[in-house]
């Protein structure tokens, strides 16, 4: 069952606008950051290593906004619909129909990755990173994106509606996102260090710096890095889990 509701939404996700501008605007983004990389006058003095850093952490941070907008509205549009009682009342448990919506979810970022991958070849295509490049980029995302998609179903269950877990869900990703851009400038202090290394964002801004700058590509080179972001997988995983037995305790419809 898990499958057929992956594969209901996803037909529904290409087969709709939806899914082209998601594409198109991804595609936009990607070329406007690759031409403004190669042919800006003051980014060009940059090493070629720091570009394809800046690229991929655009790459990841427009595939997260993506993918938390849409992910928003996945589950909780059901509630809005009135297809949720429907949906939960036929041979299906709660916990089939949210994995199935999460690995929707980890589809569409698999589609925004896509795009990015010809960005990535020519971009890195003079350089012996283009591997690495693009196979770190698709687990790191792979693993933020599994972490939010978990946490956002949590969010939905709990408010029922797509504007109030779009906005928590917004808060999240920038409350992580703003202090690992300005990392270097926040860690004025123990507190802001340690919440920089338990950071799932700056760890993969970290990561992708030590593969694609400083050149350490092996996995156990990573693995300082990639700890915070399955820490925040299992977190994830715990709070949807405590939200999804609060949701067959409560009933498909929300007492008011």
């Amino acid at each position: 069952m898990i499958k057929f509701i992956w594969l209901k939404e996803v037909r529904e996700e290409l087969y709709t606008w939806k899914s082209t501008v998601w594409l198109l605007v991804a595609s936009l983004l990607f070329s406007f950051t690759s031409y403004l990389l190669l042919t800006n006058k003051e980014l060009s003095l940059l090493d070629q290593t720091e570009l394809l850093w800046l690229l991929s952490k655009i790459i990841i941070g427009v595939g997260l906004l993506i993918v938390t907008i849409d992910a928003s509205s996945t589950l909780a549009g059901e509630f809005e619909k009135d297809t949720a009682e429907s949906l939960f009342l036929a041979p299906i448990t709660p916990y089939e129909v949210v994995w199935g919506k999460i690995f929707y979810v980890v589809t569409l970022w698999l589609f925004v990755f896509l795009v990015s991958a010809p960005y990535i070849l020519v971009t890195s295509a003079s350089t012996h990173l283009t591997g690495a490049f693009l196979s770190y980029a698709l687990l790191l995302g792979t693993l933020a994106v599994f972490g939010f998609s978990m946490l956002i179903s949590a969010i939905s269950l709990l408010f029922r509606s797509s504007k109030n877990t779009l906005s928590t869900a917004l808060i999240i990703l920038l409350a992580l996102a703003v202090p690992a851009l300005f990392s270097s400038t926040l860690k004025t202090n123990s507190v802001a260090e340690l919440f920089g290394k338990i950071n799932p964002i700056e760890a993969i801004f970290a990561s992708l710096d030590n593969v694609l700058v400083d050149y350490h590509m092996r996995l156990p080179q990573n693995m300082q890095y990639l700890i915070p972001l399955l820490v925040f997988c299992a977190v994830a995983f715990a709070v949807l889990m405590i939200s999804i037995r609060q949701f067959k305790r409560r009933g498909i419809v929300k007492d008011e």
